[in-house]
Parts: C-alpha cells; sequence; structure tokens
C-alpha cells in the first residue's frame, strides 16, 4: 500500500505555486506528505511543475519520486504515471491531491484496514455527503484506470462510471473535501488548521 501525493500539477487559479503556500510555517505540499508518515504508510510523490521547489520544499522527508513529463496534460496523467511506477509493487494506492493538507492520518489508514477486508476495489472517504481523498484503487483496476481516464479529471470521472465498485466511508473531518485552488481557499484551510494557535493546539 502506497500513499501518492499528486504534486505534478499547474495552479492556474492560484497566483504562484499553491503547494508552495504557507501554512502554519511549512509550505502546504510538506504538511500533505506528512499525512503519509503519521499514517504509517510509504509516500510516493509525483512531481513536474516547478519539481525542483517541490523537491526542496520536500527535504528531509523519505519518499519516492515518480516525475511525470506530461504533467501539463492534466492530473490523470499523474495518476497513470504512478500507476506504471507501483503496479508490481503494490496491492493498492491511496491517491490524494498535494494541496490537500488537512487530511487526517487516521483517515489513510482506515481505507486500509477496510481494503484487507473488503471486496470493493475502490474506496473513498465521505463527509457531509461528498466524496473526497484519499481515493484507494485496488490493483485489479490499475489497468482499466490508466486506460480510461484522461484530462484534468484524476479519478473522479473513472470512479464515476464505476459506482458499483465503490465503498464510502463516512468520517468526520472536513479535511478529506478541503483543498486549495484559491487565496481564499488557503486562508479557510489555515483558520481551520489554527495557524494562530500555539502548535501543540493546532490541527
Amino acid at each position: 500500500m502506497y500513499y501518492v501525493l499528486l504534486a505534478a500539477g499547474l495552479s492556474r487559479r492560484f497566483p504562484g505555486n499553491k503547494l508552495l503556500a504557507d501554512l502554519c510555517g511549512v509550505p502546504i505540499v510538506r504538511a500533505a506528505a506528512g499525512v503519509a508518515a503519521a499514517a504509517g504508510l510509504p509516500l510516493v510523490v509525483v512531481t513536474g511543475n516547478d519539481r525542483e521547489s517541490v523537491v526542496h520544499a520536500l527535504s528531509g522527508i523519505e519518499f519516492h519520486e515518480v516525475i511525470n513529463s506530461s504533467y501539463a496534460s492534466g492530473l490523470s496523467s499523474s495518476v497513470r504515471a504512478a500507476i506504471s511506477a507501483l503496479r508490481d509493487q503494490a496491492d493498492a494506492i491511496e491517491f490524494a491531491p498535494a494541496d490537500m493538507p488537512l487530511v487526517p492520518p487516521e483517515v489513510p489508514r482506515l481505507l486500509a484496514g477496510i481494503r484487507e477486508d473488503s471486496p470493493f476495489p475502490l474506496i473513498a472517504p465521505r463527509y457531509g455527503g461528498v466524496r473526497g481523498h484519499p481515493v484507494l484503487l485496488g490493483r485489479e483496476l490499475y489497468e482499466d484506470a490508466a486506460s480510461s481516464i484522461g484530462g484534468d479529471s484524476g479519478l473522479s470521472q473513472y470512479i464515476e462510471s464505476r459506482r458499483e465498485l465503490l465503498l464510502e466511508v463516512d468520517v468526520g473531518s472536513p479535511g478529506v473535501v478541503l483543498d486549495v485552488d484559491t487565496p481564499e481557499d488557503l486562508e479557510r484551510i489555515r483558520s481551520l488548521a489554527g495557524c494562530g494557535r500555539p502548535a501543540d493546539q493546532r490541527l
């Protein structure tokens, strides 16, 4: 089982690279990477746009890098790159956008545990009726997903077309549905993370 951060894309609605924006003193991508370590899962980071800066922001964190040279074609290219790199090594892959730093570590652990006993090859958390991340993709769907996805939709449209294979798990944290697309999104996440509070009182 691997936790894959999709960190290759363009920040089209954000001034500059949103993954390098500050969240409580660390870059967003570094905060998102910390989820894997806290969950006890090996981390894979798909890079592309502004690769050197993203890798630098992750300095000191143990991870395997997958370079996506086709990142400009959309998020799906990063999902395919990860599947290609990990297909022979992992029974399942958990995918999360790198702009979702508030995913609670217990959620990836929960999905991994469910995978051990569940017949469902797609598993995702749900908060307030909204499907979130990470999305777990089982080995039995690697080839199908890689050949079916395209553009900037990542796995979202694929999941909609395979809903009979999907198990959604209700969780109690909005972090599974909160990402950063705009400066306003970042301010909301900073507020929820408690960046103005002492470190031991933050999320």
